[in-house]
């Protein structure tokens, strides 16, 4: 359940992390501007591919576990966002 997480953690995480810089520090906005696109092509096509092979290999009795843990996914990248946001507004 573990690299469920990471598979659909690591692109909202990029995501909103590439977000708030941006809008921290939008003089620098070419690396962050790619880095979020990048973070929402992953969080896509893990949230629709990687999902609908999990449910092949998986049996329906996890079907639960793996809609939690996509919504964990997700919530995950929020939380970096913020955590990230009070991280860069302090001098």
């Amino acid at each position: 359940m573990s690299l469920m997480f990471v598979i659909f953690a690591l692109g909202p995480g990029i995501a909103g992390c590439s977000l708030v810089y941006l809008l921290r520090q939008p003089s620098e906005w070419p690396g962050p501007t790619l880095m979020l696109i990048m973070g929402l092509a992953l969080t896509i096509a893990s949230q629709t591919w990687g999902a609908a092979k999990l449910r092949q290999f998986l049996p329906p009795s996890r079907a639960f576990q793996i809609t939690a843990t996509r919504w964990g996914g997700i919530a995950m990248g929020i939380v970096v966002a913020v955590l990230i946001y009070s991280l860069l507004g302090q001098p």
